[in-house]
């Protein structure tokens, strides 16, 4: 259990020193972590701990002698949402820690969704490891409107991201042996991956893909490469308004106003495509798309297309 509270401290500590500055000193630090629990440590625990996070996460916390406090040092070529991603990854390991010191008490308490159907999980070390080493792997892949009699061909993939949508897994990789015509840049669902098999061929240098951020304005899986991202301003009402506002359906969201008929209106800079039109939809009538017109009417025929199902009803 030491690991977990270590854990937990470290987060504090990370998450303190973070923008905007308030550049901490030591004092500060250790009155912090006791006032949430995580007991009084001398200073030197904490300059160990800024130690340890530094040797364990590569995260360099410095001081600043013009502030006389802390902050988180990134370099200004480095880039930022690569430290909020791992930040993000010890902040669901904290969770884990937390679930496993319940031991199995934790059921009495909890209700996790469940997922056991799903397949492709195994696959993650083995993909990781390619991108890691930068090897092209291969597989036999199988999309949901194949056949389940057709022979399915071997493709050769470059993976270049793992990213997750709504507790599925998914590949963005570069298929080498596609038609000239075409783009190779595929995404590919590890539930439909089979025989994938780790090759001792090397990525070609010059690819010059960036995969992520070629989703940097993507909800969800579908992300044609050749098709720009738009501003999308959506109206809320009703209680939905706080549920968009405490969980935003985009990073790109942004509060545009709001008035006296508690209507909230919020703008996305996003890709327009299926996966945004059913975030869209699961709102039902709290929502109304004001931009593009090209959303809203898509969207309007999607009402209209549903309204028809129930045509028949008193």
């Amino acid at each position: 259990m030491k690991d977990a509270t270590q854990l937990r401290r470290h987060l504090h500590i990370i998450r303190l020193v973070d923008r905007p500055f308030t550049y901490p000193t030591l004092k500060v630090l250790s009155a912090h972590l006791r006032d949430h629990d995580l007991d009084k440590h001398s200073i030197d625990t904490i300059e160990r701990d800024l130690h340890n996070i530094r040797g364990e996460y590569g995260i360099d916390i410095a001081y600043d002698r013009s502030q006389r406090g802390y902050f988180l040092n990134i370099p200004d070529d480095e880039d930022l949402s690569d430290f909020r991603a791992f930040v993000r990854l010890l902040e669901v390991r904290e969770r884990f820690e937390m679930l496993t010191r319940a031991g199995s008490q934790a059921g009495r308490y909890l209700q996790l969704e469940q997922h056991d159907g799903f397949r492709g999980l195994d696959l993650l070390s083995t993909l990781h490891q390619a991108m890691q080493r930068q090897l092209v792997v291969t597989f036999t892949y199988r999309t949901y409107s194949s056949l389940p009699d057709v022979q399915q061909r071997t493709r050769r993939i470059e993976p270049g991201l793992l990213f997750e949508y709504r507790n599925r897994w998914y590949l963005d990789g570069y298929d080498l042996d596609v038609p000239n015509r075409q783009t190779g840049e595929r995404t590919f669902g590890l539930d439909r991956i089979d025989n994938l098999q780790l090759t001792p061929q090397p990525f070609r240098p010059d690819r010059g893909i960036d995969y992520r951020a070629a989703r940097q304005h993507v909800i969800g899986v579908t992300a044609p490469p050749d098709q720009q991202p738009e501003r999308v301003v959506l109206r809320f009402t009703g209680v939905q308004r706080e549920y968009v506002q405490s969980l935003p359906l985009h990073h790109s969201q942004r509060v545009e106003s709001t008035d006296y008929k508690a209507n909230l209106t919020v703008s996305l800079y996003v890709k327009c495509n299926p996966e945004l039109e059913r975030e869209i939809l699961a709102f039902g009538q709290f929502v109304e798309v004001l931009e593009p017109h090209s959303l809203r009417k898509e969207i309007g025929e999607r009402v209209r297309l549903m309204a028809g199902l129930y045509a028949d009803q008193p």
